[in-house]
């Protein structure tokens, strides 16, 4: 996903194994993501754990930031399973049980 918060990305996501997300600022850094209306890390989390996705995967980060541990790290305050995406890098689907 590239957009900001909204119902549609949560229709998109619904149940989703793998939810690749974009996480293009952090929270601190709140009011520029909805002046481009794009998503924080948290966003991220909120929308996964809305839409009941099993992982994230946190994507198309802000070029300010320089080290993601912060993304990750704002996203599992609110999911669990969350992936920092790492170019040419295989993410596993979760297995179903």
């Amino acid at each position: 996903m590239d957009t900001k918060p909204c119902a549609g990305a949560t229709a998109l996501a619904d149940g989703a194994d793998l939810l690749v997300s974009e996480a293009t600022f952090l929270q601190q850094d709140g009011d520029l993501a909805e002046a481009y209306l794009h998503m924080t890390a948290r966003q991220a989390g909120e929308l996964a754990s809305a839409a009941g996705a099993r992982r994230l995967v946190l994507a198309h980060f802000s070029q300010r930031y320089e080290d993601l541990t912060g993304h990750e790290a704002e996203a599992r305050e609110v999911f669990d399973d969350v992936v920092v995406a790492v170019d040419l890098e295989r993410v596993p689907v979760p297995h179903r049980v």
